[in-house]
């Protein structure tokens, strides 16, 4: 199975602080595989990261995951929506495997400690379609009388 994004979604009565215990295990995850993605001269740059993410969490704020602008890096996500419910997801500019791995490597990591959740995959919203500038947005199918 392939993935552009898998999903973790904590049950409602859970808070950022429940992930203090498992996160530096999430982040090392992550940094394994942005590895062949680092630049010279980012190595203090991961602990740096997993200070900042652990002191949200131990406050019980939204962390600010790892969305680090690499080309192919995979991207740990703390989204932020309407629901007052714990939610991140892993993703990747493209649908792979790696996604799938991970995301299934930390929601089983998640049962061993004992937090319930759920696991969901793409379920990110897309936008309204878009189209090169100079060009006219596509219309509506039978809007030109068939075509």
């Amino acid at each position: 199975m392939k993935a552009k994004s898998g999903h973790i979604l904590l049950e409602p009565a859970r808070s950022y602080r429940d992930l203090v215990r498992v996160y530096p295990e999430i982040h090392q995850k992550v940094m394994d595989l942005n590895r062949p993605f680092a630049k010279e001269g980012e190595t203090t740059l991961p602990a740096v990261l997993l200070e900042e993410n652990l002191r949200d969490l131990r406050a019980g704020r939204k962390p600010a995951g790892h969305c680090r602008p690499d080309a192919f890096g995979m991207r740990l996500v703390f989204p932020i929506y309407e629901e007052k419910r714990v939610e991140f997801y892993f993703t990747k500019p493209f649908r792979c495997q790696e996604v799938v791995q991970i995301t299934e490597q930390v929601s089983a990591l998640l049962r061993r400690r004992g937090l319930k959740h759920s696991v969901e995959y793409d379920r990110l919203p897309l936008g309204p379609m878009r189209t090169p500038p100079g060009f006219p947005v596509p219309a509506a199918a039978g809007v030109l009388g068939g075509v």
